[in-house]
């Protein structure tokens, strides 16, 4: 073993530790932007066929895509701060560097005293962001969600293009839509039921929600209802002053809050078991920043003739497994088999 004296060994230590951090920064950050992308591309098709479904209003696409990004970075940053310590220790392993530096004396718990500064910068932050920033824009996009229930602007219905309504096998057309005072103009609905098939016209609607269930309707005034059997001569044609269609339901619409919604004092004082559950996927992020860079210490060890994506690919699936064993812990949490006060 090389032997340096105790000043030399300090100040190596010193400019090892801020090179480390330095580049596992570089790395975290282009590894970040990369799932990012990949997240948001993959959420943003999602919210449009949301959109298209008529399950969340059009108008709100890019706000409900803002806010559902937020939950997505107290995922990924404990996952691209894992890949980023590991693949940048794994290449220092087959350079040779860090072999060089165990053999100057330099251990494996001194190279995670190293990354603790940026170990617990991150964990505060995925911290805040899973205690109480995504509960917060979880909040927002239902409180957004349900005001724009009752514009009838945001049903994501266009003027003169026929539309499938989700959830309600009918198809709407309607000519003009008022925005002012709330109003469709000239409407047109085919709705299609396991023995029969219903043709509405109508020359104004408007859209509600009752009180009581929280559903939302279009009444039709002043229109025909055409009922009858396709292929079949027999058809009942009604002449109505108002006739109301159900829509279906807005993404999120609950009268009660969602235990992902509520506040940690909401949940702390909450003796439901989704809710202690739920104080366990928020607390499990942040401490996934610490779980996983001990993890990421213990294999990032390889030689100079190992793949260079082995270490990456046996972290990952090692990555995998633990989030499946969280995922068992947190659901036993929330069937009773296994006490809250255990934790995930």
């Amino acid at each position: 073993m090389l032997v340096f004296n105790e000043p030399f060994l300090r100040k190596t230590l010193q400019i090892l530790g801020r090179y480390l951090r330095k580049e596992t920064l570089k790395a975290f950050i282009g590894i970040l932007l990369v799932l990012f992308l990949f997240s948001v591309g993959t959420l943003f098709a999602e919210t449009l066929r949301t959109v298209a479904r008529g399950a969340l209003p059009a108008s709100m696409l890019y706000v409900e895509l803002g806010l559902r990004t937020i939950d997505i970075f107290s995922i990924l940053i404990p996952l691209a701060l894992y890949l980023a310590v590991l693949a940048k220790l794994a290449q220092m392993y087959r350079n040779q560097e860090l072999v060089m530096y165990h053999a100057a004396g330099v251990s494996t718990k001194q190279l995670l005293k190293m990354f603790l500064p940026q170990m617990l910068f991150f964990f505060f932050v995925v911290l805040i962001l899973a205690l109480f920033v995504v509960p917060l824009a979880s909040r927002t996009s239902e409180k957004l969600t349900l005001a724009a229930s009752k514009d009838v602007s945001l049903l994501g219905l266009k003027e003169g293009v026929f539309q499938e309504l989700s959830g309600s096998n009918s198809v709407i057309y309607v000519r003009k839509l008022n925005v002012e005072e709330n109003r469709l103009e000239n409407i047109f609905v085919n709705v299609r039921h396991e023995d029969r098939v219903d043709t509405l016209t109508a020359e104004y609607g408007y859209q509600y929600e009752d009180k009581e269930t929280r559903e939302r309707y279009i009444s039709l005034y002043n229109g025909f209802r055409n009922e009858g059997v396709p292929g079949s001569k027999k058809y009942h044609l009604m002449r109505f002053e108002r006739n109301d269609i159900k829509l279906p339901k807005l993404k999120g619409k609950s009268v009660d809050v969602d235990e992902t919604g509520k506040s940690l004092s909401e949940l702390l004082n909450s003796n439901r078991l989704k809710d202690k559950a739920e104080i366990h996927k928020r607390l499990s992020p942040a401490l996934e920043v610490l779980v996983l860079m001990l993890i990421a210490l213990s294999i990032s060890k390889t030689s100079p003739r190992e793949s260079k994506y082995g270490s990456l690919m046996l972290g990952l699936l090692i990555y995998i497994v633990y989030l499946n064993l969280l995922a068992i812990s947190i659901s036993l949490i929330e069937q009773s088999k296994v006490p809250a006060w255990i934790g995930a």
